[in-house]
């Protein structure tokens, strides 16, 4: 059935040129047809007859696009033209009342598909395969107005850190209900929403809560059609041209009645998932330009058609992002940018209450321990590190082994990873552990995934497919890598195609692992950290402990966005003999001697010294704490406590913790008195970080 436009385009076509001419005269001006707003004349300057139609159909809409179109041939005398559109509109009509059936149809189907597959959503604690009512577990998380632009230049963890220091700020969050609506007037909305937030902070959880309501029929009953998309299931056919019924068709069976799509505003909602892990090129520069929804492509000119409102330009876009690859969309496409943060610390709480709803006094000891320590309590605003210290110190509570809580980041995470070994051997049983192969053993796997990790660490890859895994001896027929221990820390994920990608439940598990596998690499005298030239692992076998450390603090500064600091933080932690012992059944039995950590302590001094950015000098404090060094920040503490402080005489180390201990503090995020610490232009600079997360300055 043709549509509207196609029925406009039809009836101008048979116009001669100077009557077109006149047509757009009765338009364009403003006494021309005194019923209607004009277009402005600039918009219809050199346009042709579709170009004439599309923008009545986008200013007046369908229906009131054919009443002007009647009305304006009845004034150029086209009475005869004039009744033949009103014929092919009787025509049309009894097909569009099937059409609307037919749209009602799919959305009750789509709709109860939706649901199915929103209703639920893993839960970490879980065993294999079992799945929560998503309304059950879901805890409001914090999103706000974001105006921020551009590329980013810090690991997602200092990015973690700043968000959780400005919940004090006064914005107003929204509920991911509402995403598209203007917050100073709910009447309106945007079409085109980018939502950023790092990995693991709950975009997908909050793009999963809205389709969920939608389906349920409990927000947003205005949109006819939701079709979520991930980027992740795109990568499997970014090679084959498609046009947008068809990739729907692909997608959502039932759809496939579909051969047009509501022309209201906003009828149609497309919910693009994860542009960090698009693997094809989107090319805003392209001048292919694409009207119908017919019209076969490639998947990037058909995604930047829809953002440049080229193809359907009444549709609902929801894209989801991390802030490294944010700047993929050009701004000017975007009507609104928001920012998912995470929990704030009520939130946390709430979480924490949630997970433990039978034993409200465990949840009370999990919130006490977590606020001992300032960079878990931190942490703890990504959901996923929640769920992940809930995972850990649940059973260890139970058994009252609190002198053994961790109190750092690899602390955590090699509990964590502790943890999930031991589930598996419950699991399995002894005697089934015993007779076991060595591939499939819970140790064995881990390792493999610490090479898998590691590697893709360095290229930057959160997501990857069979080969990945071959290469790093992982063979996925077998099914090791979906047994015990790696359902809770690996996924994987099939989508419309045979291709099954695969990742870590949060960049953080990978980085750890990452951090394993060097660190056993450096035991068995191998070195991932550089080449392996014949020179370099001649070299290598004779290489301390403390250069080890050393080359691996320098090329973790050699990153231009940082993305290797949380790895370093893990790999340092773990030279210390208590997380050693932990993991003794992974980790060679050696003692670090302790002049060793010293002189990577007195290393990492060395290099606050030296001319480095805020955010890895503020990361080396990070991993002083993690080697248990607070050396630095007491006598920074000490300073501020007597009133002693003298900025003009600070070192850049001092600078760096004085910066550090102000960032960690409640009260800076309050007010900052600049005054107390203003003692040079330097100090200034290096205090900037410090402005930027905090309420007022004085």
């Amino acid at each position: 059935m043709p549509a509207v436009p196609q029925i406009l385009l039809e009836t101008l076509e048979e116009l001669e040129r100077a009557e077109l001419k006149r047509f757009q005269w009765y338009l364009t001006t403003e006494n021309g047809v005194e019923e209607v707003s004009h277009i402005p004349k600039p918009q219809l300057e050199n346009a042709n007859v579709q170009d004439t139609v599309d923008k009545m159909v986008e200013r007046y809409e369908p229906r009131g696009a054919v009443e002007i179109t009647l009305l304006i041939l009845r004034r150029m005398k086209q009475n005869n033209l004039a009744g033949k559109l009103k014929s092919k509109l009787r025509e049309v009509g009894s097909a569009v009342a099937s059409q609307q059936e037919d749209y009602e149809a799919v959305r009750i189907k789509l709709k109860s598909r939706l649901k199915q597959k929103y209703e639920r959503i893993l839960d970490g604690t879980s065993v294999r395969g079992h799945k929560k009512f998503l309304n059950d577990i879901y805890t409001d998380l914090y999103i706000v107005e974001d105006e921020t632009g551009g590329v980013i230049h810090e690991h997602e963890i200092m990015q973690a850190e700043a968000s959780s220091r400005r919940f004090t700020t006064e914005e107003t969050p929204i509920t991911c209900s509402d995403i598209f609506k203007v917050p100073s007037d709910p009447s309106r909305r945007n079409r085109k929403v980018l939502t950023m937030g790092i990995a693991g902070v709950g975009k997908t959880v909050s793009v999963n809560k809205f389709i969920l309501d939608w389906a349920e029929g409990k927000t947003n009953q205005d949109i006819d059609f939701i079709f979520p998309l991930l980027f992740r299931e795109l990568n499997s056919i970014k090679d084959k041209n498609y046009s947008l019924i068809e990739l729907l068709h692909v997608y959502f069976e039932d759809s496939a009645v579909l051969q047009s799509l509501p022309d209201g505003d906003g009828k149609v909602m497309f919910i693009f998932d994860g542009l960090d892990e698009c693997r094809f090129p989107l090319d805003f520069t392209e001048t292919e330009k694409l009207k119908k929804i017919n019209q076969k492509t490639s998947l990037g000119t058909l995604m930047t058609n829809l953002i440049k409102e080229n193809l359907l330009p009444s549709a609902l876009i929801w894209i989801t992002s991390r802030p490294a690859a944010a700047h993929k969309i050009p701004r000017d496409y975007i009507h609104q940018v928001t920012e998912v943060r995470g929990f704030s610390d009520k939130q946390k709480e709430e979480y924490f209450k949630k997970y433990n709803d039978k034993d409200q006094d465990m949840a009370k000891n999990m919130i006490s321990h977590i606020k001992k320590s300032r960079s878990l309590h931190i942490m703890c605003h990504i959901p996923v590190f929640c769920w992940i210290s809930a995972t850990v110190l649940q059973p260890m509570l139970d058994k009252d082994t609190s002198k053994e809580l961790p109190t750092t980041l690899t602390g955590m995470y090699t509990q964590f990873l502790i943890f999930q070994i031991n589930q598996m051997k419950e699991k399995k049983g002894a005697k089934n552990i015993s007779r076991m192969k060595k591939q499939d053993k819970a140790e064995n796997i881990i390792v493999k995934l610490g090479k898998l990790a590691f590697c893709q660490l360095e290229k930057g890859n959160l997501i990857f497919y069979e080969e990945d895994l071959r290469e790093c001896g992982i063979d996925v027929s077998e099914g090791s890598v979906y047994s015990g221990v790696c359902t809770q820390i690996f996924s994987q994920e099939q989508g419309v195609s045979e291709t099954v990608a695969f990742s870590f439940v949060h960049l953080s598990v990978q980085e750890f692992l990452a951090a394993v596998h060097v660190y056993l690499s450096h035991r068995n005298k191998k070195n991932p950290l550089h080449p392996s030239t014949v020179v370099n692992i001649f070299k290598w076998l004779f290489k301390s402990t403390e250069a080890f450390y050393e080359s691996a603090i320098d090329k973790a500064l050699e990153s231009e966005n940082g993305h290797l600091d949380l790895f370093l933080r893990f790999l340092l932690g773990l030279s210390l003999e208590s997380n050693q012992r932990l993991l003794k059944e992974l980790l060679p039995q050696t003692a670090i001697r302790p002049q060793s950590l010293k002189i990577t302590i007195n290393y990492l001094k060395a290099k606050l010294n030296e001319n480095i950015s805020s955010e890895r000098s503020i990361n080396l404090l990070y991993c002083l704490n993690e080697l248990r060094d607070d050396s630095l920040v007491n006598e920074i503490q000490n300073y501020l406590g007597s009133g002693r402080l003298s900025t003009e005489k600070l070192s850049s180390a001092q600078w760096s913790a004085l910066v550090f201990v102000l960032l960690m503090s409640e009260e800076t995020q309050e007010k900052f008195e600049l005054e107390k610490y203003r003692g040079s232009d330097e100090g200034l600079k290096r205090l900037l970080p410090v402005l930027k997360n905090t309420k007022r300055a004085l």
